[in-house]
């Protein structure tokens, strides 16, 4: 971990603590928010519902989760965007109410717990809202980010939406989501942890976040870990695995992407620490080459806004068509 941070164990006059659950979607940060709920951080009593999409349950306060996409429509984006979101958007958007609502719904529900979070799968890629939002509520915040290999973000991403779950498109949803406040998260506590090493290994990984975070570990929390292992992973909420070798055969995959996932995965696997100047001088590189991308990816969000008017009218079209087709005679 990196010296130069400030780290509060709670205890007696200690802030209040937040623990960001951070990720591009589809990349188990619903099932790695559990796993912190069982190292004993308060989630809230206001979660939103599970649904077909996450049948075990997002684990999202509804209230933030409100409040975050809120941001993310003030700043011009939809759920589906890849634009960048420029320095001066972050001054000349007012959001001033929105930050007075965060601190509003944590002092008034989820402040009063020592170490609480929350997880919204777009935290990480509208980062300096939230950390403004946290500092005017004095709150201390630290991260978990969730790591996947991409091919299976996209195969996940595939199931619910098969324009996102192409793999060049769902590529450039994962690089903005990921790469552009990395380096802003790093300024606080923060661990990595792989969805198929949590997967294979859940109370490894748990007790390494609680490590990384200096999060109190005692019997009820053990006995939580239990219970998760035992009752709450499984299985069947994964359901692909790439080795390294399909990284470099996946033609389809786009090598920037491909390229920061490896880093990451280092320091999740703790070959790396995010101390590690090798890790930055690589990733400087990558900030590099996704801030270059930035007309380009501002350019595919202006085209995919013409089409989608389009796209409706034709899936319309066709459906009318269909129901006025005259079925074929039974035989």
């Amino acid at each position: 971990m990196n010296s130069e941070r400030t780290e509060t164990v709670p205890g007696a006059g200690a802030r209040s603590r937040a623990v960001l659950v951070v990720g591009a979607g589809r990349s188990g940060t619903s099932a790695l928010t559990r796993g912190v709920q069982a190292l004993g951080v308060e989630l809230g009593d206001q979660l939103r519902a599970a649904t077909g999409k996450n049948p075990t349950g997002f684990f999202e306060d509804r209230d933030l989760l409100r409040i975050g996409k809120e941001v993310r429509a003030r700043l011009g984006l939809r759920t589906a965007s890849v634009a960048l979101v420029p320095d001066h958007a972050w001054r000349e958007t007012d959001l001033a109410d929105l930050r007075k609502e965060t601190v509003e719904v944590v002092s008034q529900r989820l402040g009063r717990a020592p170490i609480w979070g929350f997880k919204y799968s777009q935290t990480l890629r509208f980062l300096p809202f939230w950390e403004d939002a946290l500092r005017e509520a004095q709150v201390d915040p630290c991260y978990v980010l969730a790591l996947r290999n991409p091919l299976s973000v996209a195969r996940s991403r595939a199931k619910l939406d098969k324009r996102r779950g192409v793999q060049e498109k769902s590529d450039l949803e994962w690089l903005v989501a990921v790469v552009p406040y990395l380096r802003r998260m790093a300024a606080h506590p923060s661990v990595l942890v792989d969805f198929d090493l949590l997967m294979a290994e859940p109370e490894r990984q748990l007790r390494r976040v609680a490590a990384g975070l200096r999060l109190p570990v005692d019997e009820a929390v053990d006995a939580s870990l239990e219970a998760y292992v035992a009752s709450f992973l499984k299985e069947e909420m994964r359901h692909t695995v790439f080795d390294d070798s399909a990284l470099d055969q996946a033609e389809r995959l786009n090598t920037l992407t491909r390229d920061a996932y490896r880093w990451l995965r280092r320091l999740a696997t703790d070959e790396l620490g995010l101390e590690s100047q090798e890790f930055w001088q690589e990733w400087s590189r990558i900030e590099a080459r996704v801030a270059d991308l930035a007309p380009v990816l501002e350019h595919l969000d202006r085209v995919e806004e013409e089409l989608r008017p389009l796209g409706w009218s034709l899936r319309t079209w066709l459906r009318q068509i269909a129901t006025r087709m005259p079925r074929p005679a039974r035989r």
